[in-house]
């Protein structure tokens, strides 16, 4: 939606000390400076407000159940990718392994043993000196030596698996945020703990509405400012516009990808954006200075003969230091940009040369 540009949010500062003051009409004859209302040239702007989220974000949980015994992280701590967050009491995991090698090594030397004797009675069936169902019973022994030692490599793997889960690693690198767990907690698997968010890059989710969707393209480059960064602009590109309108706004979700080298922005933040369109127009301005404000309502003063007419107008974006009139004067009208906050209305003024 085409709203106003982030200019106008200063110029609102300007206004509160350019209060029109309600003293006694001057009998005295004010000189001021006019100039008059004018076409300009400006390039068309979508203005939009949204919220700063996470590029990537992950969900951390424990695959295993167990009791925590170290949460090594707090919540705004910087990790990276495979840094311990948490580790759960592993003695009973360190047991299962030692038992379950135990076990595979004594698989192991059976199937050993049994491989020996079914090659023996291998020579003994081809040369008939035992019977086939004898051969069989043994082949038989082997198969089972050889699943015994599977079954038992995997009950080892297993349990290696489950060890080395008794430690909770980052997938990703990222700012720890929604820390849910402490020291001595039972863990149960798949239950969320924290979330990591990758914020080195965040996006600006927006909400663009139909009428301006063939206006914005991927690519396009935004401007950003924030409340808590007044003097700072943040430069982003769109990156995701959501093929399909949210069904109860009729709006389509755009994501706005914006550098966050320097971790400034903060996932849940409130931004404002400013898209170029890259079309230009015109509309009627007036200098800055021309206006005044009185409880969200904006005026001018124009100069009609000896007499200052005081207007009231519907501004729009400000374009350097001009603002745009929506409504409330025509062009070449001469409004008074001097003395303002001194006038009143039907005031008698000189314009000086």
């Amino acid at each position: 939606m085409l709203g106003l540009a982030l200019g106008l949010f200063k110029f609102s500062d300007y206004l509160k000390n350019n209060k029109q003051v309600n003293a006694p009409s001057n009998l005295s004859i004010q000189t001021v400076e006019a100039k008059e209302a004018a076409k300009v040239t400006k390039e068309e702007t979508l203005s939009y407000t949204g919220t700063i989220e996470a590029v990537d974000e992950a969900v951390i949980s424990a695959k295993i159940a167990g009791r925590v015994n170290q949460v090594s992280v707090e919540n705004g701590d910087a990790v990276a990718s495979g840094a311990v967050l948490v580790s759960l009491e592993s003695q009973e995991y360190i047991n299962a392994v030692t038992i379950s090698r135990a076990l595979l090594q004594k698989a192991e030397v059976n199937l050993s043993t049994v491989e020996v004797n079914y090659q023996r009675n291998k020579t003994l069936y081809e040369s008939g000196a035992i019977s086939k169902k004898d051969f069989e019973d043994i082949e038989i022994s082997l198969k089972l030596a050889e699943a015994e030692v599977s079954s038992a490599a995997a009950s080892l793997a297993n349990a290696e698996e489950s060890l080395r889960n008794c430690t909770v690693n980052s997938p990703i690198g990222g700012v720890v945020s929604d820390r849910n767990v402490s020291n001595g907690q039972v863990l149960s698997p798949g239950a969320q703990i924290m979330l990591i968010k990758n914020i080195s890059d965040v996006h600006m989710i927006i909400s663009v509405e139909q009428k301006d969707l063939a206006s914005i393209t991927r690519g396009m480059e935004a401007v950003v400012t924030l409340d808590s960064y007044p003097d700072r602009k943040f430069t982003g590109t769109v990156e995701i516009i959501n093929p399909s309108a949210n069904k109860s706004a009729r709006v389509f979700e755009t994501k706005i990808r914006i550098n966050n080298k320097d971790n400034l922005l903060k996932p849940g933040m409130f931004a404002k954006a400013e898209l170029k369109t890259g079309k230009t127009g015109e509309i009627l301005a007036v200098p800055q200075n021309a206006l005044t404000g009185k409880e969200g309502m904006f005026f001018v003063f124009t100069a009609e003969g000896d007499k200052a007419n005081r207007r009231q107008v519907e501004i729009g974006q400000v374009v350097e230091q001009l603002v745009e009139i929506k409504s409330g004067l025509t062009e070449g009208q001469k409004v008074i940009i001097t003395n303002v906050n001194k006038l009143k209305d039907q005031d008698s003024i000189k314009i000086s040369d």
